[in-house]
């Protein structure tokens, strides 16, 4: 059975073990590389996480099948934006199509709405037609507004948005 729960204080070295897969599983998913984060020191690592474990702007969620972390996903806004960024999302292949992704954006815009969220946006690589097609299948939508992912390795994207009123 697949769980999800917000990350705590003590999930340090989780969130970086499942950070490193995420980035080197699909490197052009991502706006940053894994060479970079390996490079990150521990400080780094505890405020990035440490930002998100309480409070209503910031939100990393887990996936687990059993003891198993199998993913991760964020929700970000800036303090007193009416909307946020869902960022970091990543499965592991051998559960992607399980339902954990479904779980996993399920919580963040749960908790979203129950945080006066008016939309929760994300940007996603235009190659990753899967990865369009299901969020269109949790009721995003393409914004027809085109982002740079990364400059330095020409990825691209589509922006997409769902509203939450």
């Amino acid at each position: 059975m697949i769980t999800c729960r917000r990350a705590t204080r003590n999930d340090v070295s989780l969130f970086k073990e499942v950070r490193l897969k995420a980035l080197k599983d699909c490197p052009d998913a991502y706006g940053s590389t894994y060479e970079s984060a390996i490079k990150r020191d521990q400080l780094s690592w505890e405020e990035q996480l440490w930002s998100t474990i309480s409070g209503g702007d910031r939100n990393t969620q887990f996936a687990f099948e059993g003891d198993r972390c199998i993913g991760i996903a964020a929700l970000y806004r800036e303090p007193a934006a009416p909307s946020g960024d869902i960022i970091m999302m990543w499965v592991d292949p051998e559960y992607r199509g399980s339902g954990a992704a479904a779980a996993l954006v399920g919580n963040l815009i749960s908790w979203a709405k129950e945080s006066g969220f008016t939309a929760v946006c994300l940007d996603v690589t235009d190659s990753n037609a899967r990865a369009i097609q299901f969020y269109e299948n949790q009721g995003f939508h393409d914004t027809g507004e085109k982002v740079e992912v990364d400059y330095a390795r020409n990825l691209s994207g589509i922006r997409m948005t769902r509203s939450l009123i």
